[in-house]
């Protein structure tokens, strides 16, 4: 009898079956160095192999052609089902045709033009509010793809593109809602949005998770309510972790899957990877969104790859982790041409959005007492650059927070300076008694003040003004110094709820409170001030140019007045080092800042995916000159 080997689909898994005992191909240097890895081991039969699920098309090809050269050897008589063929050609056409399609519509040929203006004709009629040309075609790319990225800058109305998809697919009868899976201060903005772009032309049907106090009330919402005629389901990624399998059962071919500010998405083997990749295999329409500039590396877009394309990842990008870590030029040139036809991405200046003012600075001469702490500073900490950061950050707020541990306030600054403190980081708080005089003797620095003298000059003028801070001591202590000069304050950071934000943002923009103070990782995200705000204050700030330009778009962003002007202002402390050199953190960080804005806006114009260096590139040239 002859020995054969079939190689077929069962389960969308690739299953290869042998008309007698596997044990000698198992055993055979073919299958264990080549085979083996693909190859589910968990799952057995003495004539059966069972492949991986995960694997796709391209590996399916890898398979084939191994199995066909062993068997040629072996005389064996090797088949392969119709059907795998069939998936095969189906995948190679599908993705090419999805990526002329997408190159298609950013060029906007011929070809497609009459069925953009079919649907512009469509959301135009279903929408209260008008897109922008530029954003019609986002929100077009965006349907047609299916499954596509969205990259555009802050404040350039990516929720607004998002809404028009999901009117002219719910037109259709194709959707019937919307999952939003984001921050939990995005939540706001995506209510706000649905009624000023639908207005009284669609009721708004909300879940919010954030209205269940438990695990088990989520989980029966999830069961009784979430299913019943919701329009918009709004979920933050945290809640995830315990109703994943509630969520997933939501969803379905009827769903708008959305990702928002997807860049929260770090780690591709974290939690929040895992159940987001869990969450998006039974969606038909999935958009992921982030305005933020790539932080570190290509890596970061391993994830929301993973997220829209699934098995096509391998398929068609492919591309391995430590090239996208530290890809050469031509990595570089694959890596962009190969997803430059599956995002969108639109900037304020497309939109016409009136140019902000150029950037006040504040030079702050701090006291002999400020700058003798500094130099104690730059010797105690010569060693550890990070740390020595948030130290000069905490000395030109407030010094008295020297005299705690780092890691007992480490929730202030990780987001906002992109990293985390192991808890067992050592941080000797080891002050000579003189020190610890010296550093209780300053009551309140000289930035802070001249913090305060600018809030008032402005609020003297009766305008709005936003003050960014990092630490929740800072935003607490200016907040307190305000209301005794007689100028309302309100203040938002992480322990806020979400209703005391929603009401301190209402009275700001009901000119009830007159500052508000607060700081980039809590309120940098889909959030509209444009309307009643025009100055910002930059008390403190880092090197994350992320949170820099989400700061920025809460005024600065679509709908903003043609003529209306937009101001920022960034106080520098100014410190004397003992070899008498000037030098200012605050100068070395906005220095920074500048260079990688100008690095994104060029990506941007040659429509590439830019990178901007590791934490330890941006802490060396802060740090550049300076001798300890």
């Amino acid at each position: 009898m002859d020995y054969k080997f079939n190689l077929q689909l069962e389960d969308t898994k690739l299953v290869l079956t042998s008309s007698s005992s596997l044990s000698n191909f198992l055993n055979n240097k073919v299958y264990k160095l080549k085979l083996k890895k693909y190859v589910l081991t968990t799952k057995t039969e003495e004539n059966k192999l069972f492949f991986k699920k995960e694997i796709g098309y391209i590996k399916y090809k890898k398979i084939i052609e191994i199995i066909e050269t062993y068997s040629s050897q072996n005389n064996i008589n090797f088949s392969i089902s119709e059907e795998i063929k069939r998936y095969i050609d189906e995948r190679e056409l599908y993705i090419k045709e999805r990526s002329r399609v997408g190159l298609g519509i950013k060029k906007q040929s011929e070809e497609i033009l009459t069925k953009y203006h079919d649907y512009r004709k469509i959301i135009d009629e279903q929408m209260a509010r008008k897109l922008r040309d530029k954003q019609a075609w986002d929100s077009f790319f965006m349907y047609t793809m299916k499954k596509s990225a969205n990259f555009s800058v802050p404040g350039s109305g990516k929720t607004s593109s998002v809404y028009g998809v999901y009117s002219f697919l719910s037109f259709q009868g194709l959707v019937d809602k919307i999952v939003m899976i984001g921050p939990k201060n995005s939540f706001i903005s995506w209510k706000d949005e649905f009624y000023n772009c639908f207005k009284d032309k669609r009721e708004l049907k909300l879940f919010n998770i954030q209205d269940y106090p438990n695990t088990r009330a989520k989980k029966n919402a999830l069961l009784y309510e979430a299913a019943h005629k919701k329009n918009l389901l709004l979920f933050n990624y945290e809640s995830l972790d315990s109703i994943l399998e509630e969520v997933k059962n939501i969803i379905d071919e009827k769903t708008l899957l959305v990702f928002d500010e997807v860049h929260k998405i770090k780690n591709p083997n974290g939690k929040r990877a895992k159940n987001s990749l869990e969450i998006s295999y039974k969606a038909k329409y999935t958009i992921v969104l982030t305005g933020t500039p790539i932080p570190n590396s290509y890596l970061d877009i391993k994830n929301l790859l993973n997220i829209l394309y699934h098995e096509e990842y391998n398929d068609f990008f492919g591309f391995k982790d430590v090239q996208l870590q530290n890809p050469s030029e031509y990595d570089i040139e694959d890596i962009n041409q190969k997803i430059q036809p599956f995002f969108c991405r639109t900037t304020k200046k497309q939109l016409e959005v009136p140019e902000a003012n150029p950037d006040i600075i504040i030079p702050c001469e701090v006291s002999d007492e400020e700058n003798q702490i500094f130099n104690i500073l730059l010797l105690k900490y010569a060693k550890n650059k990070l740390a020595l950061i948030i130290r000069l950050l905490q000395l030109e707020s407030n010094p008295k927070m020297l005299l705690k541990a780092i890691y007992e306030n480490h929730e202030d600054f990780s987001d906002v300076l992109d990293t985390t403190l192991d808890p067992e980081f050592i941080d000797y708080i080891d002050y000579s008694q003189d020190i610890v005089d010296l550093i209780n003797s300053i009551d309140r620095t000289k930035k802070f003040n001249s913090c305060i003298q600018k809030v008032e000059e402005l609020n003297l003028k009766e305008k709005s003004v936003i003050v960014w801070c990092i630490f929740v001591d800072s935003i607490q202590k200016l907040a307190y110094q305000l209301k005794k000069k007689g100028i309302s304050a309100g203040i938002i950071f992480g322990n806020t709820s979400e209703e005391e934000r929603e009401e301190i943002l209402n009275k700001f923009k009901e000119k009830e409170i007159e500052v508000l103070i607060t700081n980039p990782h809590t309120l940098a995200e889909s959030v509209s001030l444009h309307s009643v705000c025009h100055d910002a204050i930059y008390y403190e700030y880092s090197y994350n140019l992320v949170h820099l330009l989400q700061s920025k778009d809460r005024i600065h962003r679509l709908g903003l007045e043609e003529g209306q002007y937009t101001q920022y202002y960034f106080l520098h402390s100014m410190f004397l080092t003992r070899e008498n050199f000037i030098y200012s953190l605050d100068q070395r960080i906005y220095e920074r800042l500048l260079e990688k804005e100008r690095i994104m806006l060029d990506a941007i114009d040659k429509d590439v995916l830019e990178t901007l260096g590791s934490i330890e590139e941006d802490i060396e040239i802060i740090f550049k000159d300076l001798e300890f």
